[in-house]
């Protein structure tokens, strides 16, 4: 049996190749992506601001997210985790998100539920896990700008060592 080339118009073979690539899907965002806060919490920031305290806390707060199928938040856990550093020995009272601006205070709408402990070094490290609603957590997602995370002292029980949050990474 004879083979006869067969010759195909550009044009055709443009139509079937935007076909095979118009017919490809874009790849959707990962639902359970998890979002990370990473954060440097320290005395300037606190309003008003502490002058003469030598401090400062490293960290992230961690969003762990269960969604619907239509990407609705319907359950999560707000990881805490930093790292501290004070002069000497320290009574921490509380690790918290609240809402509010940058240079505004505002109430606690996330509360790590760390309880008061002493270190007697000053240096140490606070890792909590704890529910968050997930209107909350939505809220947070939708504007963390509006938002500040702050570590709170017996000597400084407004605050002591802040920073107001910013867009997540994902991971």
């Amino acid at each position: 049996m004879k083979r006869i080339p067969l010759a195909v118009p550009a044009v055709l073979v443009g139509v079937v190749a935007l076909v095979v690539i118009g017919g490809a899907t874009a790849k959707k965002p990962a639902l359970s992506a998890t979002p990370v806060f990473k954060l440097g919490l320290k005395p300037s920031q606190e309003v008003p601001p502490i002058k003469d305290l030598r401090a400062d806390a490293v960290g992230s707060v961690t969003f762990d997210l269960a969604r619907d199928s239509a990407g609705t938040i319907t359950a999560g856990e707000v990881i805490f985790y930093f790292n501290y550093k004070f002069p000497g020995s320290v009574n921490i009272t509380g690790l918290h998100i609240h809402q509010g601006a940058k240079g505004a205070n505002g109430g606690i709408v996330v509360d790590s539920g760390v309880g008061a402990f002493t270190d007697s070094d000053g240096e140490g490290n606070v890792t909590t896990v704890v529910a968050g609603t997930p209107a909350t957590l939505q809220a947070i997602l939708d504007n963390p700008r509006g938002y500040y995370v702050n570590l709170h002292t017996s000597v400084n029980p407004g605050g002591a060592l802040r920073e107001q949050m910013h867009n997540p990474k994902k991971r």
